[in-house]
């Protein structure tokens, strides 16, 4: 598995009842987007159906051009079947006039609009399912984010894990990307691009595109610092979540939360011993002078 980053490791605020779970199981849990507590997560901007009218006319303009005034610049990728076309039609060109070629556009203008928005309600489908079908491992830089203990880590009554990333493993860890923040949602393509993509003059890899977009979140969630691993597989269900199992080696350490109860650090404490004997266990400790959490090592 290739390396994305330079970290040796990451943290993962949970839950008491999480932690417990994770150290139980030695397993980590990969959540669908439509569960995040974040209702604007993983949205992109698109243009919507009625901007088609527009966009077809600048295709046919676009077409035109490439093929008329555009000799030897402007090549139409042959391994796609309508760039096929499209290079025998520009090869032939000196038997099509080109007002003719107008004439032809203007007759089926209102088909290729209406198969556009076909098109566009195709894509929004296949995109929402590929939402559900997508699982993400959130993870965060630092173990002492005061915000983070508060709404991730159950008002410091949970913990967090240190989660060391492996090269000898192989563990998904290696592959996490860092998650960036804006007042926008991302845009998946200009309309420039989508033409030239519809006309397979400069192809775009669409589900590439949108996996990058999908690790831009609004920036009033800055303070996270998040990263993230995601899978999609048209072989998951259409959202739930997926434990997956990890070596006892990713485990480095838990760090139980200010506010912990003496009975759960007991429980965490033994289930520790017995499924994970080599993490680390530290208590977290409210500063003495500023807002801040220390740790103390317990084992």
């Amino acid at each position: 598995m290739p390396r994305y980053h330079d970290r040796d490791f990451f943290f993962k605020y949970v839950t008491k009842e999480a932690a417990q779970l994770i150290i139980k199981n030695r397993t980590l849990r990969w959540s669908c987007p439509i569960d995040f507590n974040d209702p604007f997560d993983h949205r992109f901007a698109f243009f919507d159906e009625n901007r088609i009218d527009a966009i077809v006319d600048l295709f046919n303009q676009r077409l035109e051009a490439y093929v008329w005034e555009h000799d030897g610049g402007i090549q139409f990728n042959s391994t796609h079947p309508f760039g096929l076309i499209l290079n025998t039609f520009k090869e032939k060109k000196a038997v099509i006039p080109r007002e003719a070629f107008r004439e032809n556009a203007k007759a089926i203008r209102q088909r290729i609009v209406d198969a556009g928005k076909l098109a566009l309600a195709y894509f929004n489908k296949e995109t929402e399912r590929a939402r559900l079908q997508t699982r993400v491992l959130c993870l965060a830089e630092e173990n002492d984010n005061l915000l983070m203990w508060s709404h991730y880590s159950a008002s410091h009554t949970g913990a967090v894990f240190k989660l060391n990333a492996i090269d000898e493993l192989d563990v998904p860890l290696l592959v996490a990307k860092k998650v960036r923040y804006s007042g926008k949602y991302p845009l998946l393509v200009t309309e420039d691009e989508w033409i030239d993509h519809a006309l397979c003059v400069n192809r775009i890899d669409l589900v590439k595109r949108e996996s990058e977009l999908l690790l831009v979140k609004g920036k009033d969630w800055s303070y996270e610092n998040e990263w993230r691993v995601s899978i999609t597989n048209e072989d998951y269900s259409l959202g739930g979540t997926i434990d997956f199992k990890e070596p006892p080696e990713v485990f480095g350490a838990i760090y139980l939360g200010c506010r912990m109860e003496k009975e759960d650090k007991e429980i965490i404490m033994e289930l520790a011993g017995r499924s994970l004997p080599n993490i680390e266990v530290w208590q977290a400790i409210q500063g003495q002078k500023t807002y801040k959490v220390e740790f103390k090592r317990l084992r």
